[in-house]
């Protein structure tokens, strides 16, 4: 799209050039639509008619914010004016990062158009004493952009206000129900000051790019003057292009729930699943009460079927395959143990043909994982989750062999498969109870 930018202050000029390509348009005095910058007390004001349109501003992060809004409604209408009131003097973000995690700086500048995009203000990165990042690159985009940008080496000594945790540090993927709920609660205050938290700890197994709908959503919480789901919905598709159902559908890898409950506990079984010992699974009594894997693979389904861009991709298709992991490892779970009591060695055939081929998709699930790590982040904290998946590798191959042992006779009986499978958490007031999975001692490497 050509556009004619008038209005515009110099000190907006080098953010129009920086953030034109993710618009995908070119400015040029000769475009025939124009959109005027005007600068506003205290509301966004974005108007279009035909080709004339107006933007009024209450500061530089409002003024880009509105561009990326004006611009995406530009694409499929001729005619439209709505109001956003932003409240929150500070808009931010606020990357822990200290241990593996370490974002490219390529990732960090990407971050950082999107968080000036949204219409953030402040970008607050912790990444301990051996930073990856090239701070001077960044500093030099956080001033174009006109965000605030601090690195610091430390956790600082509070927590700052209005924080709103995006929960990238809870497991596998992200808990978006607890986090939409905190946001709708935060745009209901109108607070003068706005923090998304983003702490990747424990590995950095979630995803950078999966905290894309709780940035939207935080924003939102600043600028929207009401924050449903439908709003937040057709926000987050017209300012990033992305699905609310299949972003959203990452909450399921936690949450059993229905009827749109969320998961307030922070309970995190997907990964209690994902390391569950084969032979000795001692948590597996925690899902009996629900069928894990149809759970799973009606989520791979819904996963495969989301609208997805080139930043996400990798997202998805790594997302996809787990949720069809462990589908499989659910049922084989139970399948071992039936045919191990059942002293059915025939049926445990079966099984074994099963998990060697689980082991090859274990191998594919790894590449996906590996893929979408080296895209985000630092080659040099990969190595924490390597070492996570070759443990889950050996282990499965040593449970085959365990197994084919008595399956074929060599063993008359496995002593590990006779240990108890106790519950290890209750759920008050529910049927179903998961430990969060570091409280638990575990046998991977920590970050």
């Amino acid at each position: 799209m050509e556009l004619n930018i008038t209005g515009l202050p110099d000190s907006l000029r080098p953010a129009i050039d920086l953030l034109a390509p993710r618009w995908d348009i070119t400015v040029t005095a000769d475009a025939e639509l124009t959109v005027t910058l005007a600068p506003t007390a205290g509301t966004l004001t974005v108007t279009r008619a035909d080709t004339a349109g107006t933007i009024g501003y209450p500061g530089v992060a409002a003024a880009l914010r509105g561009l990326t809004e004006w611009i995406a409604h530009a694409q499929n209408e001729r005619h439209f004016s709505y109001q956003e009131m932003p409240t929150a003097a500070t808009v931010g973000l606020l990357l822990d990062i200290r241990h593996n995690a370490q974002l490219t700086t390529r990732e960090g500048q990407a971050l950082l158009q999107r968080l000036a995009m949204l219409g953030y203000t402040a970008l607050t990165v912790i990444t301990g004493p051996n930073t990856l990042l090239d701070s001077n690159q960044l500093n030099t985009d956080a001033q174009i952009l006109h965000i605030a940008q601090t690195i610091l080496t430390a956790v600082p000594d509070k927590t700052p206000a209005g924080a709103i945790s995006l929960h990238m540090d809870q497991g596998l993927a992200p808990n978006q129900g607890v986090m939409v709920a905190a946001a709708q609660a935060a745009a209901l205050t109108r607070p003068t000051e706005l923090w998304a938290t983003a702490a990747f700890t424990d590995g950095g197994e979630t995803p950078t790019r999966a905290m894309m709908l709780g940035l939207q959503a935080v924003a939102e919480a600043a600028y929207a003057p009401e924050l449903t789901k439908d709003w937040l919905a057709a926000q987050f598709w017209l300012m990033q292009h992305e699905d609310w159902d299949g972003f959203y559908a990452l909450d399921q890898f936690d949450n059993f729930k229905r009827r749109g409950k969320t998961n307030i506990q922070g309970a995190n079984p997907s990964k209690l699943l994902l390391y569950m010992d084969w032979l000795t699974p001692r948590f597996w009594a925690n899902f009996s009460g629900v069928d894990a894997k149809k759970h799973y693979r009606v989520l791979a389904e819904k996963l495969g079927g989301a609208v997805t861009t080139q930043t996400t991709r990798p997202l998805y298709a790594y997302y996809q395959q787990l949720a069809r992991f462990l589908s499989h490892k659910a049922h084989l779970l139970d399948a071992i143990q039936d045919a191990y009591r059942a002293g059915d060695r025939d049926e445990m055939t079966g099984v074994i043909a099963e998990l060697q081929a689980l082991a090859r998709r274990l191998d594919k699930l790894h590449d996906a994982r590996q893929a979408l790590w080296l895209v985000e982040r630092s080659p040099i904290g990969w190595e924490v989750v390597d070492n996570r998946f070759g443990a889950l590798k050996q282990r499965l191959l040593t449970a085959v062999e365990r197994l084919s042992a008595w399956e074929d006779g060599r063993l008359p009986e496995l002593p590990e498969m006779t240990a108890p499978l106790t519950a290890i958490a209750t759920e008050k007031g529910g049927k179903l109870g998961f430990a969060r999975y570091h409280d638990i001692i575990s046998p991977f490497p920590q970050a």
